[in-house]
């Protein structure tokens, strides 16, 4: 068992660690020699986290690299998984195992139908972590992991995840969970990037909250359609409740918008437009959150121009 990493941000590297620290066997794929020779400078990770720090010295190589692969986790910007996989699909083996750790949605399905033969789970995080160029990685929290089987042949747990050291829970129903965290992100990822505020900043401005809590609605309508239960409780509060244990966080598409970044607005409001258009429902204001965040990353590529 030999475990590859196809996204060697963040959250690719901490993956990196639980893996070394579960003594499995792992290689960072990185995009191109330039890459590799920058993560030959130090040929580890140097890990931070609660006041320590950490070596962490997994294999590396490019994705032209030709060894077979037989476990893939996918931690690549949502946006990215079909040209990435397809980059290193000859190398993919026919009883591969592939874990897809990603934000959004649609990305699981299109991955289906590109590799019928393969083993798939998705799985979401609260983990946090960011990178100190070259090598350095700071962990705020390995927080909570969920993970579930998309195909049927899958066991709830992929080979080795049961050393991972990290609170790893292991679903049958994972589209519940996946939708969950697509609600969330609805609600607080556009309105943040667009306020252009930190998560807590949505609770204290009645404006804002306002517009928290209709974006909260119609993805419940959307939800709800497609036969999914998402909390005991109305989608506002989860999502206030998280905003508000996240205060002082920027979101993930704020950041992107503020380093020029492209942002994963289409599989996340993108994808519950989407839907909603399917089921032949009016989500106005996901819509218009929709457009808005395409139009501001545009405006900002013209700028660069």
């Amino acid at each position: 068992m030999h475990w590859y990493i196809l996204g060697a941000g963040a959250i690719g590297r901490l993956w990196a660690c639980l893996f070394e620290h579960g003594s499995v066997p792992t290689t960072l794929m990185l995009r191109d020699k330039a890459a590799l020779k920058s993560w030959q400078h130090g040929n580890s990770i140097e890990l931070h986290e609660s006041g320590q720090v950490q070596r962490c010295s997994p294999k590396a190589e490019t994705i032209n690299n030709p060894n077979p692969i037989r476990h893939l986790l996918v931690t690549t910007k949502a946006y990215d998984t079909l040209t990435a996989l397809r980059a290193i699909q000859h190398r993919l083996q026919p009883d591969c195992q592939i874990v897809l750790l990603q934000n959004g949605m649609g990305q699981q399905q299109a991955v289906l139908d590109l590799l019928p033969d393969c083993q798939l789970w998705a799985a979401t995080t609260t983990a946090g972590a960011w990178r100190e160029p070259p090598n350095r990685l700071h962990s705020i929290s390995r927080g909570e992991t969920l993970i579930g089987p998309l195909t049927p042949a899958s066991s709830v747990l992929p080979d080795g995840w049961d050393r991972l050291p990290l609170t790893l829970t292991g679903c049958n129903e994972i589209l519940p969970v996946l939708w969950r965290k697509l609600a969330i992100n609805c609600a607080i990822n556009p309105l943040s990037a667009l306020e252009n505020c930190r998560n807590g900043e949505l609770l204290h401005n009645q404006h804002r909250l306002q517009l928290l809590r209709q974006v909260c609605t119609e993805v419940e309508q959307v939800a709800a359609a497609a036969g999914i239960t998402l909390f005991t409780e109305p989608l506002h509060q989860q999502a206030e409740a998280v905003a508000h244990a996240t205060g002082d966080n920027l979101s993930s598409m704020l950041q992107d918008i503020r380093h020029k970044r492209q942002t994963e607005i289409e599989q996340i409001t993108g994808y519950l437009c989407h839907r909603a258009s399917e089921y032949g429902i009016a989500t106005p204001l996901n819509t218009a959150l929709l457009h808005q965040i395409r139009t501001l990353t545009m405006e900002r590529e013209h700028r660069n121009d």
